[in-house]
């Protein structure tokens, strides 16, 4: 799926699943499994406040980083990333700003939060119980790189797929 929206430059699908994986576990489990896959109110904020803005400070330098080793042409990540979305040219700049606060939102949120309660959560747990966490681990983790191998290693450019 992410490597047909890579060559279709639709990702209409991708935040859709995003979506229904963070809602999954709020329909299919209850409170208790909610808690076993790491899904609970915080004890504390500060340290969900501090990962905000650490993480900010990161993507910043990471920008940065893309830029000092790669410029502006498609070995730079956010590069890539950025000319992969499909914005039609001739629309107005109101709806461009639109199209932007939805990928946005679903980039920023709907992704990384579909992600880690969909391979962190479900996919680990379910193997944890068969064949113990450390496995378990390799698994999930393995799952995650194969799925992200098609936005940071296998990219279609140019008509051409190429790594």
């Amino acid at each position: 799926m992410v490597l047909n929206a890579n060559e279709t430059a639709n990702y209409s699908l991708l935040g859709l699943v995003m979506m229904i994986c963070v809602i999954v576990p709020f329909v299919f489990l209850n409170k208790y499994g909610r808690k076993v896959i790491g899904l609970s109110k915080p004890k504390s904020y500060f340290w969900l406040v501090f990962a905000f803005i650490i993480g900010l400070i990161f993507s910043v330098l990471l920008y940065y980083l893309g830029e000092l080793m790669y410029g502006s042409s498609f070995e730079n990540w956010y590069v890539y990333i950025g000319k992969s979305y499909n914005v039609p040219s001739g629309i107005s700049a109101n709806d461009k700003r639109m199209t932007f606060v939805i990928m946005a939102i679903t980039g920023m949120l709907f992704s990384p939060i579909g992600e880690e309660l969909f391979f962190r959560g479900l996919v680990h747990s379910s193997f944890a119980k068969s064949i113990r966490n450390f496995k378990a681990s390799i698994v999930d983790s393995s799952a995650f790189a194969l799925t992200h191998i098609s936005h940071f290693g296998l990219v279609f450019i140019n008509s051409e797929w190429s790594f």
